[in-house]
């Protein structure tokens, strides 16, 4: 058990705090008196920091105590368990959920702290309104869900306006019809954009448009190579051979007269004609002999062969010149352009090839009239660039009956084609917004299911499961009804509080309706009975535990000091040790009477009281005996006569400080015994008949001074303490003389 106090520091009024080696060890039972604001609460919040061995109010809290098992200080835990009852455990246990239409009352620390887990979650939920911005994780997931929504919408859009663009280009298909899903299953398989150029969807627009045409025969030269090579070798050779003759030089200068003299003879021996033809004169013998011997065999034979060659070379010519091209009109439309700009370099090609033909011919034919001269080629037939062009022409041709022949697969590839360049104009805001939608789902996810990396992200259906569990531990973990409102009728001697189960704690009732405005008084009774029977848990060895209880009756009416006393008696009696604080007078003989006639065998018992004193200009309290004077009165009216009748100033604040509040509580009574009514103190002492300015004097005294104003203490207080208590007590005796004179006989009385 504790047996004293050995030292104090840095807790409020106790400050460097020595224990009086002369004080008595603390026993079994405890009574500490001392006035409202001595420090009695303070003194409770020591013995509450035990069990952790630190106070969360003063955090630079030191201490040292005396054990029956050693020396205990600050930073070390006790290990005896205690309960404190004061204004913390009030404020820690009992909790109204306010504006509500039926507030719910909160019992237990534990209940308490639950209701706070649940606050801070539904916060956390539904948003702090005390910050600005805290819109809370329903309202942001609400949110997303309809980004997530606008976004899903304008992506419909999208492929809803481009369904209407694919379906309208690709009408050709027959009984097409392409909706919004279509896109969408399309897009889907649309890995890259695909955009095609201008030229390439005109012509696929064109191949959806166009009617099926037929196949086209193409440009067919064959061997035009191999015989031009022919004919190039045949003239070289040609060209080259030379005829053994007489020569008629007039002949041979002139070549036209050559033809005309050679197709003359021949003419005349096939006529067997004497004279010529011509001027009808006979032919001499020798000329028809000279012109044979010119126009010999092999001469003939050359020309024969020249002959033969020069028909080989206009057969050349007739089949250039006969080969033909169709009309652009017979092709495809996206066809025509190219079609018609490779025909027109057809056209030229083969106009200079015929033209190459003609030149190289009558190089051929002059060989005739030059059958004894060798002579050299010196001309060519070049057929490449007639080749290239047919080549390129019947390319055009190839590609426009591959399409005849695929002209049903041609259609669906322009389709598909189309499709996807339409699909490609929307891919990157389509790719956009599935992105954001990516990402909103991910935040939406993390809202609802939590951060798997962050145990603290639970997310809203954790939350939503931690306050319905919560929430449960409560209804499950509370006092029985039935206990609390038999406990408390006892506290209070009347049963008009009843309390009822609700969800997440009580409702309270003032007869039969829900209570609203409960009294400080009635607030104080509820945390002390629901703190009597919280001594009686299973956790709590009531009789191996210590039990610190401060001011039960603390705003309670006069009617239930009896009851309060006999319900703290009970609750604490099987303690192992109580310290029992109390500022009441009253409460305080009911405790004196009880425990004076306890025995000492069943741990004894000790009476202090805290006293206030000045120290380098501070107030400090210190705990000491109790006075003799408050142990011999039996009530307070005498008591506060006696320490006024006996007052004198040695004139220091210390000797002074306490009695105003002593000199207001005298005065209360004593009105109160001359004018028994609900007027206030001031309307009261205006119906004394005393001097006007000493009951100004008494009144300013009584009623500035004995409350906290903050502006420190004044030295005037010493002269104004003394002058004013004589004022006082002279009021009284000549107000009321043998009220007055009975006071005193029976202070005397309790002296002797």
């Amino acid at each position: 058990m504790i047996n004293k106090i050995s030292k104090i520091k840095n807790l409020g009024i106790f400050d460097s705090y020595q224990w009086n080696s002369n004080l008595p060890d603390f026993k079994r039972f405890n009574l500490i008196y001392g006035w409202n604001g001595s420090g009695k609460t303070t003194l409770s919040q020591l013995f509450a920091s035990f069990p952790n061995g630190k106070s969360e109010t003063y955090a630079e809290l030191e201490y040292k105590i005396q054990t029956s098992d050693g020396d205990l200080t600050h930073g070390n835990t006790f290990n005896k368990q205690i309960r404190v009852f004061n204004q913390d455990y009030i404020s820690e246990n009992i909790d109204i959920l306010a504006g509500k239409a039926k507030p719910i009352f909160i019992l237990g620390k534990e209940n308490k702290e639950l209701v706070e887990a649940i606050k801070n979650d539904e916060k956390i939920l539904h948003g702090d309104p005390e910050k600005k911005d805290d819109i809370g994780k329903l309202k942001k997931l609400e949110q997303k869900k309809n980004e997530i929504d606008q976004k899903e919408v304008e992506k419909g859009k999208c492929f809803t306006d481009i369904a209407k663009i694919i379906s309208s280009n690709t009408s050709g298909v027959s009984a097409r019809n392409y909706r919004k899903n279509n896109a969408e299953q399309a897009f889907a398989k649309l890995q890259t954009k695909q955009l095609q150029s201008e030229e390439k969807i005109n012509n696929y627009l064109l191949t959806l448009k166009q009617i099926e045409k037929p196949v086209l025969n193409e440009i067919i030269i064959n061997n035009i190579k191999e015989k031009v090579k022919s004919i190039i070798l045949k003239s070289k050779i040609l060209l080259k051979r030379t005829v053994e003759t007489v020569i008629i030089e007039r002949l041979k200068k002139n070549v036209n007269i050559s033809k005309w003299v050679e197709q003359g003879l021949e003419l005349h021996i096939i006529e067997k004609s004497t004279n010529c033809e011509f001027c009808n004169q006979p032919l001499p013998k020798e000329r028809i002999s000279d012109l044979l011997a010119f126009f010999n065999d092999a001469d003939k034979k050359l020309k024969d062969e020249i002959d033969i060659l020069l028909s080989e070379i206009d057969e050349l010519y007739d089949t250039i010149k006969n080969l033909n091209i169709f009309d652009k009109a017979n092709l495809y439309d996206e066809l025509q352009e190219n079609y018609l700009l490779k025909t027109s370099n057809f056209n030229i090609c083969k106009t200079d090839l015929l033209n190459s033909i003609l030149i190289f011919k009558e190089i051929i034919k002059n060989k005739k009239s030059n059958t004894t001269d060798s002579l050299e080629l010196n001309v060519n037939i070049d057929t490449e660039s007639i080749i290239s062009a047919i080549t390129s022409v019947n390319s055009e041709i190839n590609s426009h009956n591959k399409k005849t022949n695929n002209f049903t697969k041609a259609k669906e590839e322009a389709t598909t084609k189309l499709e996807n360049h339409y699909l490609s104009e929307i891919f990157d805001d389509v790719k956009l917004l599935e992105s954001n939608i990516k990402i909103l789902k991910e935040e939406i996810n993390l809202l609802e299911k939590g951060n798997p990396k962050d145990s603290n992200d639970i997310g809203i259906e954790g939350i939503q499961k931690r306050i319905i569990e919560n929430k449960n531990k409560i209804s499950t973990s509370g006092t029985a009804c039935e206990e609390i409102n038999n406990q408390l009728k006892t506290f209070l001697g009347r049963d008009e509080l009843a309390f009822e189960v609700a969800e997440q704690g009580y409702l309270i009732k003032r007869k039969g309706r829900i209570a609203k405005n409960l009294s400080e008084g009635e607030k104080t009774a509820i945390a002390f009975v629901y703190f009597t029977i919280h001594l009686k848990d299973h956790d709590f060895k009531i009789s191996d535990g210590i039990v610190v209880v401060d001011d039960p009756i603390c705003s309670l009416d006069a009617n239930s000091l009896f009851q309060a006393f006999a319900f703290l008696k009970n609750a604490v009696k099987e303690s192992a040790q109580v310290f029992i604080l109390t500022h009441n007078f009253d409460f305080l003989k009911l405790l004196l009477d009880w425990l004076k006639r306890y025995p000492n065998n069943q741990g004894g018992k000790e009476f202090y009281m805290i006293k206030n004193l000045f120290s380098n200009g501070n107030r400090i309290a210190i705990l000491d005996y109790l006075d003799e004077l408050l142990k011999n009165y039996e009530n307070e009216y005498q008591y506060l006569f006696k320490v006024l009748s006996d007052f004198k100033s040695d004139g220091t604040i210390a000797s002074v400080y306490h009695i105003p509040n002593i000199a207001r509580k005298l005065l209360e009574n004593f009105l109160m015994i001359m004018c028994p009514n609900c007027e206030n103190i001031y309307k009261k002492l205006e119906s004394i008949k005393f001097d006007e300015n000493k009951k100004t004097a008494i009144y300013k005294f009584t009623n500035d001074q004995s409350h906290m104003t903050g502006k420190g203490f004044e030295p005037s207080l010493v002269q104004e303490s003394q002058k004013n208590v004589e004022y006082l007590l002279d009021m009284m005796n000549s107000a009321f003389p043998k009220h007055y004179k009975i006071l005193q006989e029976s202070v005397v009385g309790n002296q002797s």
